[in-house]
């Protein structure tokens, strides 16, 4: 914290489970929050989930009000094609092969900021971050869910709503 309010590039890790909980977790190893305010200006939360094998992914139906319930919008649900590996030699018949990233990318705004000063809770500075445009775990889950990268099961093992 003190090369960060010297003005240098601190980049580290911290096993949190999204980027709002990191605020937490730091002022629970003591930091103080006018610290964490001042020093912290971005957080980044990722997971990996198996990609689908692009040799055997067929498509595959649910229904769109299932899609709503994991976070699809209702015109999205509509027209969403999903997808599901079968299995292949190429991929082990697992219907997986590689990975791919999940990202939560949090900027410390003055919104933000500000809660983080009055001891907000990790659900309270969520709300915050996503009201300034933060980009969830979850979010970025159905984006890749969209873009027949992976699987609505990879994205519910990984990621909370």
């Amino acid at each position: 914290m003190k090369a960060a309010l010297t003005g240098h590039l601190v980049l580290s890790t911290l096993h949190t489970n999204d980027a709002p909980s990191t605020i937490n977790r730091l002022m629970n190893m003591g930091i103080e929050p006018f610290l964490v305010s001042t020093s912290v200006n971005l957080i980044c939360a990722q997971r990996l989930v198996r990609r689908l094998c692009a040799g055997c992914k067929e498509e595959i139906h649910m229904p769109p009000n299932a899609l709503v319930d994991i976070g699809f919008s209702q015109e999205d649900a509509s027209k969403v094609k999903l997808f599901k590996g079968k299995g292949c030699p190429t991929c082990n018949n697992t219907g997986y092969k590689g990975r791919v990233g999940l990202y939560e990318v949090m900027e410390i705004g003055d919104g933000v900021r500000e809660m983080i000063l009055t001891g907000a809770s990790a659900l309270e500075l969520r709300r915050k971050a996503v009201e300034e445009g933060m980009i969830t775990l979850r979010f970025s889950g159905l984006r890749k869910i969209k873009d027949a990268l992976t699987t609505v099961e990879e994205v519910l093992r990984e990621t909370v709503l």
